[in-house]
C-alpha cells in the first residue's frame, strides 16, 4: 500500500527513480524495493519522501477504502506521452480520493445523482441527431434556453464530478472524462481560456451521454459525436438562429465575437454551428476558416479572453463539513494541503 502511493506520487511530481533517490540520498534500488513494499523506509526517510514529493506524510497512510484507480478513460485525443500520462493520471487520483474521503464525512451529500432522459435514443445514426439529444439534456436539467454562466456549477449540480489541474503538458492535455463506481468525473486543465475550458468540458460530457448510443456499422466517430454535442450543447440551434437569423450570406468576425461572450462558445465553435445549423453554407464556412487560419485565430482568437472556469464544489464542501462538525480544523487543513496556521487565516479571513 505504501509502495503504491510513493510510486504515484513520484510520478506525479515527475522524478525517476534515480531523481528521487538522490534527493532523499539513497540508490534507485532503494526507492524500487520501497515502491514494490520489499522494503518499508523509517520515519526519518518518510519525511524526505514527504519533503521530496510536496505531500504530506498523511497522503502516504490514506486508508485503502479511498484508493482507486481510473475506468473507463476518455482523453480528448491529443499526442501526449505515457510519462506525461502518468504524471496526471497521478495528480487527478490524488484530488479524486481526497474528494471522496471528504465526502464519507457527510450523512448525505446534494446533487449526489446523475440523471439523463430516459427518451434518448439508444442508437443514433446521423450527426445531426445530436442537436436533438443535446436539448433533451439541456430541457431535463432545466437550463432553459439562455447561455449557461457557468459549466463546471451545472455539471456539479448534476451528479458530475469536476476537478481541474494545473498541467497542459506542451498544450496537449484539454480534459478527460471518467469514472469511479459508478460515479462519473471530469477534468480539465486549468491553463486555457474560459471558452476552450467550456467546450472541453461539454465534450467530455457528450462522451458520457452518447456512450453506447453510436452506429457504429456506419463508422461514426466518437471525437467527431463529442464534440458536436459539445457545440449544440453550449450554443443550441434555437438560440444561434434567434442571433444570427435563419441564413445568411456571410457573418462578421465582431458577431462571432459577441456570440463568444454570451454563450462562452468560441468564435471557431460560434462559426462551425453556424454551419451545422445551415445558417451559412460550405463556402461561408470555408473563407471563415481560412480566415482563422491564415490569421493564426485557430491557436488563439483575436479580442477578450473569456476568463477560466473555476471549481469551487471540494472546497465549499470542506467548509460546510467543517461548520456541521463533521470534520475539525486539523483534517480541514490536511484536505486543503495546508498547515493549520495557514487554514486558520484563510477561515478567519485573515490577510
Amino acid at each position: 500500500m505504501f509502495g503504491e502511493r510513493l510510486e504515484r506520487a513520484r510520478k506525479a511530481a515527475g522524478l525517476s527513480l534515480r531523481a528521487l533517490g538522490d534527493l532523499v540520498g539513497v540508490s534507485q534500488t532503494a526507492i524500487s524495493k520501497y515502491e514494490k513494499d520489499i522494503i518499508t523506509p523509517d520515519s526519518k526517510m518518510i519525511i524526505k519522501l514527504s519533503d521530496a514529493l510536496n505531500v504530506k506524510i498523511e497522503y502516504f497512510f490514506r486508508p485503502k477504502k479511498f484508493t482507486f484507480s481510473l475506468e473507463n478513460v476518455e482523453y480528448r485525443k491529443r499526442e501526449i506521452t505515457q510519462k506525461n500520462l502518468d504524471l496526471i493520471n497521478a495528480k487527478i487520483l490524488d484530488k479524486i480520493e481526497k474528494r471522496f474521503e471528504l465526502e464519507s464525512f457527510f450523512p448525505k451529500l446534494p446533487n449526489d445523482t446523475f440523471k439523463l432522459p430516459s427518451e434518448l435514443p439508444k442508437i443514433i445514426y446521423t450527426y445531426e441527431e445530436i442537436d436533438a439529444i443535446a436539448d433533451e439534456v439541456r430541457s431535463f436539467w432545466k437550463l432553459g434556453l439562455n447561455p449557461i454562466p457557468d459549466v463546471i456549477d451545472v455539471f456539479e449540480s448534476n451528479g458530475i464530478r469536476v476537478f481541474d489541474i494545473d498541467e497542459n503538458i506542451d498544450n496537449n492535455f484539454d480534459g478527460l472524462a471518467t469514472s469511479i463506481e459508478g460515479k462519473h468525473i471530469i477534468v480539465i486543465s486549468k491553463g486555457w481560456p474560459g471558452d476552450r475550458q467550456r467546450f472541453t468540458l461539454a465534450h467530455e460530457l457528450g462522451h458520457i451521454v452518447l456512450a453506447n448510443r453510436l452506429n457504429k456499422s456506419i463508422e461514426m466517430d466518437d471525437e467527431k459525436a463529442a464534440n458536436r454535442f459539445a457545440g449544440a450543447f453550449l450554443l443550441p440551434k434555437y438560440a444561434i438562429k434567434e442571433e444570427l437569423g435563419e441564413s445568411r450570406n456571410f457573418i462578421e468576425i465582431q458577431e462571432l465575437s459577441l456570440l463568444k461572450q454570451e454563450y462562452g462558445i468560441s468564435m471557431q465553435g460560434a462559426f462551425i454551428r453556424a454551419y451545422q445549423t445551415n445558417i451559412i453554407e460550405q463556402k461561408q464556412y470555408s473563407i471563415l476558416w481560412r480566415m482563422f487560419k491564415s490569421k493564426g485565430w485557430l491557436e488563439k482568437e483575436p479580442g477578450k479572453q473569456l476568463p477560466a472556469e473555476k471549481s469551487h464544489m471540494f472546497n465549499q464542501l470542506v467548509f460546510h463539513a467543517l461548520a456541521e462538525n463533521f470534520i475539525g480544523e486539523s483534517k480541514a487543513a490536511e484536505l486543503l494541503d495546508m498547515s493549520i496556521s495557514e487554514f486558520y487565516k484563510i477561515r478567519m479571513m485573515e490577510n
